[in-house]
């Protein structure tokens, strides 16, 4: 079960700078594709693993637009919640082949799963992307861990340190998480990869952090693993995180342990990148042709 908004993305590749005020530039291309969570459940749906996308949509144009795109693309659409007012998330992304940066609007908060529904729902595992302290937010990750659901939650750039008793607490609760490197290093305060999982590790069981074009390095009940990255050209790392998620979660619920479950994310991330906003995703039969590939690599 995925628990995390849509976004409408606009991509603006080949910009001569990062835009600034007084300047005006022209992108070389342009692409518009849903993201957010979109590209989770693209890339779970592409996998073959079972998966429904608790997200709400209003009435306006970019809710209806992405709402179709899903529905063409074979995702579930049994969790979804339809509004009768707009809700409208847009990101403007200006993407370069090192990383991206968004311009980004969302309207009112959308309804949250309760307790109630993940018992009527069951999923094995629940994917919450993004961290929250909200109180709503905590109490379903309560609610989870009393139905013996595996709860992994991504970071997306909170504003938080791990001075904040709250967030030490709220990580304790959760089984895996899933920072990318910057957002690690922002809630340790340390620059080092290796320095960032080690902290990490003292309050989760399983900590992965996303390292772009050098892979993923997890720490699971004391033990280190790292994936490197697949060889690719990159096009847009919009969505690359969301899809590493998916890839790791298929791992989770198929591979016989975690260094396997992260190798499948990494594979789903690095394809991620060469196509606009996370879209050139690898199908189930495709797994094991991207494993040779890094092997013989």
């Amino acid at each position: 079960m995925v628990v995390g908004e849509y976004y409408f993305d606009l991509i603006f590749r080949g910009l001569p700078e990062v835009p600034r005020i007084g300047i005006d530039l022209w992108a070389k291309e342009f692409d518009w594709v849903p993201g957010g969570s979109f590209s989770t459940a693209l890339a779970l749906t592409r996998l073959g693993t079972q998966a429904g996308w608790w997200c709400a949509f209003g009435n306006d144009v970019f809710s209806r637009m992405v709402v179709d795109e899903a529905r063409r693309e074979g995702i579930d659409d049994g969790l979804f919640t339809h509004l009768d007012r707009p809700l409208r998330r847009v990101s403007s992304a200006f993407s370069f082949a090192h990383d991206r940066g968004f311009i980004s609007y969302s309207e009112a908060p959308e309804p949250q799963p309760t307790a109630d529904d993940l018992k009527r729902i069951r999923p094995r595992v629940l994917l919450l992307q993004g961290f929250s302290l909200d109180a709503k937010r905590l109490a379903l990750i309560e609610a989870a861990r009393a139905e013996g659901i595996i709860v992994c939650s991504d970071c997306q750039h909170i504003e938080l340190t791990l001075d904040d008793p709250q967030l030490v607490a709220a990580l304790r609760c959760i089984d895996v998480f899933l920072p990318n490197a910057t957002e690690a290093q922002v809630l340790t305060g340390k620059k080092d990869i290796e320095a960032n999982l080690a902290v990490l590790a003292q309050y989760c069981p399983t900590v992965v952090i996303k390292c772009g074009a050098e892979g993923a390095v997890v720490m699971h009940q004391g033990t280190r693993h790292r994936v490197p990255a697949l060889p690719v050209e990159v096009v847009d790392t919009t969505g690359a995180g969301d899809s590493f998620n998916a890839g790791f979660v298929h791992g989770l619920l198929t591979e016989p342990d975690i260094a396997a479950a992260v190798e499948i994310g990494v594979i789903c991330g690095s394809l991620a990148v060469t196509g606009y906003g996370g879209r050139n995703l690898p199908f189930q039969t495709d797994i094991a042709q991207y494993r040779r590939e890094k092997i013989r690599a």
